[in-house]
C-alpha cells in the first residue's frame, strides 16, 4: 500500500483494486475518502472524464450527492479527496440480505430522488444508476456516488451509438445507444427501487445471463410488483411501472416528478394496516381482501375525519337546564254588565259547567279557554210553585168536568 498521495497521508484502504479507495488526511485538514487512479495506465479519455468528475462534483452541494473537496495528479496518481462515509451501498445490502422496513425502503428512495432532482436541474444526466451507486450512511442519509458516467449538455465525451454504464442497470434507449436524458436515470432508478421492494431484479430470471437481462429491459414487462412485494405500499406499483416504461416519453420526467409521486406513496403507506412480521415472529393468519379493504377503508376514514373529544364524566356534566315556566293565561277584564244587554249574561263553561262573568276568555275553575265557545243559551224562567198547585187543581177539575159530560 502506498504511503503518501500529494499532501494526503495514506491511513488506510477502504476498497482494494486498480483503482483503489483510501482513507486519507492531508495536514491540518479533516479526514477524506482518496479516489485514485494510476496516472500511466488510463486512456486520455479516461483522464478526461475523472477530471471532469472531480470539477462538476466540486459545484454539487446537496445532502444527497458526494462532494469532492480537492483534485489533482501526484506521485503519478489522479486522485479526488471526498467526503468519507460511513456504512454500506446497496450492493453490499442485498448481498448481505439485510431486511429493511418500508419507511425505510421508501425513505431510500425519495433521498436518492432528491439528489437526481438536484443534478437534473443542473442538466446533469447520472447515467450509472445502481445498487453499488447508492450509499446508505449509518445516520439514514443517503447519497448517490460516482458521477464518472455524467453526460452534460455541453458534453462531448460520448459519441452516438457508444453504450456507457451497467448494462443491467441501463434504460433501453442507453442498451441502444441513443442520447440519454434525465429519463434514463429515472428508468435504471425504477430497476433499483423495484429489487429494493422486492428483493429481486424486474428483469432477470432464474438462471438468466446479462443477455437475457438486456433482452428483458428492451422488450418485457417486469412481473407485478404486488405479486412479489408483500406488503408494498398502495400505488408503489403503478409509480415504479411508470418509471420502467421503454417509452422516455413515458416515464416520470425527471427526479423531481419521481420523487413526488414516490411521496404519495409514503402517504398511503401511513393510512393502511401494518402488514410486516418482525424477524423470529409467526405471521398472522392471512386476512381475506374485503377485510383488508375494509381496514384500510377505515383507517382512511380515521385520518380523514377529525377524532371527536372524549365525553366528560356523569358527574362532570353540567345541570340540565329548567324547563321553562308555561305563559301565564290571558284575562281579559270582565265587561261591566248593562241591564238589557244580552252579552250581560254569564258564560258557562262547556268543560265543568261553571259559570263565568260576561267576557271571560278562559274558565276560572278549570283554564279551559272561552273564546271559541258560544255564550250558552239564558236558563228558563222559573214558576213558583204555588202557581203550579192552582194550575194543576183547575187542570184536575177541566178533567173531571169533561168525564161527567161525556157520561150523559
Amino acid at each position: 500500500m502506498i504511503q503518501k498521495v500529494g499532501s494526503y497521508q495514506i491511513l488506510g484502504t477502504l476498497r482494494a483494486g486498480t483503482r483503489p479507495l483510501y482513507k486519507a488526511q492531508a495536514a491540518g485538514q479533516q479526514i477524506v475518502a482518496l479516489k485514485t487512479i494510476p496516472a500511466n495506465g488510463v486512456t486520455p479519455e479516461e483522464r478526461e472524464r475523472f477530471q471532469r468528475e472531480a470539477q462538476i462534483c466540486a459545484g454539487l452541494d446537496h445532502p444527497n450527492l458526494l462532494k469532492v473537496h480537492d483534485s489533482g495528479e501526484a506521485d503519478g496518481i489522479l486522485y479526488q479527496a471526498m467526503d468519507l462515509l460511513e456504512g454500506s451501498d446497496l450492493a453490499q445490502i442485498f448481498g448481505e440480505g439485510r431486511r429493511l422496513s418500508w419507511e425505510e425502503k421508501l425513505s431510500i428512495m425519495e433521498q436518492v430522488c432528491a439528489g437526481l432532482d438536484y443534478a437534473h436541474e443542473r442538466k446533469l444526466v447520472h447515467r450509472d444508476i445502481k445498487p453499488a451507486n447508492i450509499f446508505l450512511e449509518t445516520s439514514g442519509n443517503v447519497r448517490v456516488l460516482d458521477f464518472g458516467m455524467v453526460r452534460t449538455s455541453a458534453s462531448n465525451l460520448t459519441r452516438a451509438g457508444s453504450t456507457l454504464g451497467t448494462a443491467n442497470y441501463m434504460s433501453p434507449e442507453q442498451i441502444r445507444g441513443e442520447t440519454c436524458t434525465t429519463a434514463a436515470d429515472v428508468f435504471s432508478s425504477g430497476i433499483v427501487f423495484y429489487q429494493l421492494a422486492s428483493g429481486q431484479h424486474p428483469f432477470s430470471r432464474k438462471g438468466s445471463g446479462l443477455a437475457q437481462i438486456v433482452s428483458a429491459i428492451l422488450f418485457e414487462a417486469p412481473a407485478p410488483l404486488s405479486k412479489v412485494a408483500a406488503g408494498a405500499p398502495e400505488g408503489l406499483e403503478f409509480v415504479v411501472n411508470k418509471a420502467l416504461e421503454k417509452d422516455p416519453g413515458k416515464r416520470w420526467k425527471d427526479g423531481g416528478d419521481f420523487g413526488k409521486a414516490l411521496a404519495l406513496c409514503r402517504l398511503t403507506l401511513r393510512m393502511q394496516p401494518r402488514s410486516e412480521t418482525p424477524a423470529g415472529v409467526e405471521s398472522p393468519a392471512k386476512v381475506s381482501k374485503p377485510e383488508l379493504k375494509k381496514t384500510v377503508l377505515i383507517e382512511r376514514v380515521k385520518v380523514m375525519v377529525p377524532t371527536p373529544p372524549p365525553e366528560r364524566p356523569k358527574s362532570a356534566e353540567p345541570p340540565a337546564p329548567p324547563a321553562p315556566l308555561p305563559a301565564p293565561p290571558v284575562v281579559t277584564p270582565p265587561r261591566t254588565p248593562v241591564k238589557g244587554d244580552p252579552a250581560a249574561a254569564p258564560i258557562y263553561c262547556a268543560a265543568c259547567t261553571a259559570a263565568n262573568p260576561p267576557g271571560t276568555l278562559v274558565c276560572s275553575e278549570c283554564g279551559t279557554p272561552l273564546a271559541a265557545v258560544a255564550p250558552p243559551m239564558p236558563p228558563p224562567a222559573r214558576i213558583p210553585w204555588p202557581a203550579i198547585v192552582v194550575i194543576s187543581v183547575l187542570v184536575l177539575l177541566l178533567v173531571v168536568a169533561l168525564v161527567l159530560l161525556l157520561r150523559r
